[in-house]
């Protein structure tokens, strides 16, 4: 090694061509790398032992990454950024992460500026600036292609494990040090498919909205309809406009609300999940004043949920989004269909999980699961019998035999030593319907078809007990059997009707991710959701909390 090039940085805006330009929160700041021929430090012999002592030493202290000391030890502790070349691109890297809705300053930004500010370096300076730097590249690659958050502390249920391990990220550090392609090798960290890009080009879209002032308020009032004048329709222009579901090309001073303003809202409802009748009434007007601050909140946010499991999914597989109240089947990497979904009610949430669809059961009949027993079921028997009449439901014994409910005293029962089962015949009017879709899973969770057809109407569709019902399922059934002679529609139709309980297993098992994704964007579409179980905050805050400063872990350095 001859040297490490000095890194000059740049606070303010320089007129050099050759700059990095890139945007870190709301600022932009150049980064080069500008050779200074008289101020190279030579790399003395005893470096490499300064960085085995610092990271030892140092490392719990100055919360470095776990992986760091396996890496140096694997070069004998040799520093690694020795190009101005390299730095400058991780620099821009690290100010990029922001366009990821990720903090740059959780890649020690700030310890490296002043780092480079201080050039040349005392030797124990010399071992921290490089370390700095390597954990950076770490972190922000795990960042990027894990999520920055365990996805299991803020989802219990989460059980999705990506096989990428830190030894892949030390390698391609490696390997991108000896080729001079540290920018390529973070860029393929993050997700590749195109919701996440989507999602990063509305981010953008919405600080630059931001940058311009954001938007100002509707003011409350009566619902404003179709036809209606209303002093408000002149905010409701600006609103609109500032999210481009209303092109205006030239000012409007009408107050009339009707036109292209109509569709422009009945387009906003749409985005937000509403019926779109352009009727401007306290949902909609709650919609239209949620602050661009909490909009971009919200896409931060759901790319980290990204992060966690689109590097996970295969070409063909089952998305259910539980705030968007849909279902997505993806084959061969192209969306061949969707139908709308019934989800959990916020005090029986579904859990966010995946499993692999095995089978379809034909005219199932439905047993009473272990939390619907204990909350809705025997606090009903136990006032009277009748509950099982009403809900079409049968006794059955350990043997499968049917038991006289006026036999069995039910007070003294609990659902954890409850002796029976309570079975639900087949057909219409079962709480299952026609079929069941099944994905075996420790929540006892599962798709099915329902009688309840009528909640399909609504726009927010939280009414199951936990599992997801399926607003067309017998197409569901046809497209995941994928045989168009054994199981065409005409013979799913006459399996349906013989009433018999049947099976079907899939030619081949498929993933269903059950995933909670308040804001997605198709193309230029962007669509937020209300978030129905409350679990955006404590994402933010998680995502917001920053990686332990540096400072008093090298006050001495």
């Amino acid at each position: 090694m001859t040297g490490i090039l000095l890194l000059w940085l740049a606070l303010s805006p320089v007129q050099a061509h050759s700059g990095k330009q890139f945007s870190v929160g709301q600022q932009v700041q150049h980064y080069e790398a500008v050779p200074a021929s008289a101020g190279n430090i030579q790399l003395v012999r005893n470096l490499p032992e300064t960085i085995r002592i610092l990271i030892r030493e140092n490392g719990d202290k100055m919360q470095l990454n776990p992986h760091l000391n396996e890496f140096y030890a694997s070069r004998r502790y040799q520093t690694i950024w020795t190009r101005s070349g390299m730095v400058t691109e991780m620099l821009a890297a690290i100010g990029e992460a922001s366009d990821e809705g990720l903090d740059p300053e959780d890649y020690h930004l700030a310890e490296i500026k002043e780092l480079v500010a201080g050039f040349p370096l005392s030797l124990e300076k010399q071992a921290l600036y490089d370390v700095l730097l390597t954990d950076a590249y770490l972190t922000l690659a795990g960042h990027l292609h894990f999520g920055k958050v365990d996805a299991g502390r803020i989802e219990p249920t989460w059980n999705i494990a990506n096989d990428v391990s830190y030894s892949a990220f030390e390698y391609r550090l490696q390997s991108a040090a000896a080729s001079d392609r540290i920018a390529a090798v973070l860029h393929e960290m993050s997700p590749r498919q195109q919701p996440y890009s989507d999602l990063k080009k509305a981010l953008a879209r919405y600080r630059s909205i931001a940058k311009s002032g954001g938007w100002a308020s509707v003011p409350d009032g009566p619902s404003i309809k179709p036809g209606d004048r209303d002093s408000r329709v002149l905010s409701l222009r600006k609103r609109l406009s500032a999210t481009g579901e209303l092109a205006q090309t030239e000012p409007d001073t009408s107050k009339v609300y009707n036109g292209d303003l109509v569709d422009a809202v009945r387009q906003f409802q749409k985005h937000n999940g509403m019926e779109p009748d352009g009727v401007i009434g306290p949902g909609t007007l709650k919609a239209l004043n949620v602050s661009v601050d909490h909009r971009i909140d919200q896409l931060r946010i759901n790319l980290e949920r990204y992060r966690w499991f689109l590097n996970d999914l295969g070409p063909t597989y089952i998305l259910v989004n539980i705030p968007e109240f849909s279902l997505k089947y993806v084959d061969n990497g192209s969306r061949l269909w969707s139908t709308k979904v019934i989800v959990g009610k916020p005090a029986r949430e579904t859990p966010v999980f995946k499993a692999d669809m095995q089978y379809v059961i034909f005219n199932p009949q439905w047993v009473i699961p272990p939390t619907i027993l204990e909350k809705d079921a025997l606090p009903a028997l136990r006032k009277s019998v009748g509950y099982l009449e009403q809900k079409n439901l049968r006794v059955i014994d350990k043997d499968g035999h049917v038991v006289n409910p006026g036999s069995v005293n039910w007070k003294d029962y609990s659902a954890s030593n409850f002796p029976y089962k309570l079975q639900q015949t087949a057909g219409d009017q079962g709480s299952l319907g026609r079929v069941k879709f099944m994905l075996p899973n420790r929540y006892i969770v599962y798709l099915h078809d329902t009688p309840s057809k009528e909640l399909f109407g609504k726009t927010v569709r939280t009414f199951s007990s936990g599992c997801i019902r399926v607003e067309h399922p017998l197409d569901l059934a046809r497209l995941v059997l994928r045989d168009s002679v054994k199981w065409s529609a005409d013979r799913i139709q006459s399996a349906v009707k013989s009433g018999k309980t049947s099976m079907a297993f899939l030619p081949r098992r498929i993933p269903v991710y059950i995933m909670y994704l308040t804001a997605v964007s198709s193309g230029d579409e962007l669509f937020f959701r209300e978030d129905v179980y409350n679990r955006d905050d404590s994402l933010l805050k998680a995502l917001n909390r920053h990686v332990p400063e540096l400072k008093n872990g090298h006050a001495g350095l």
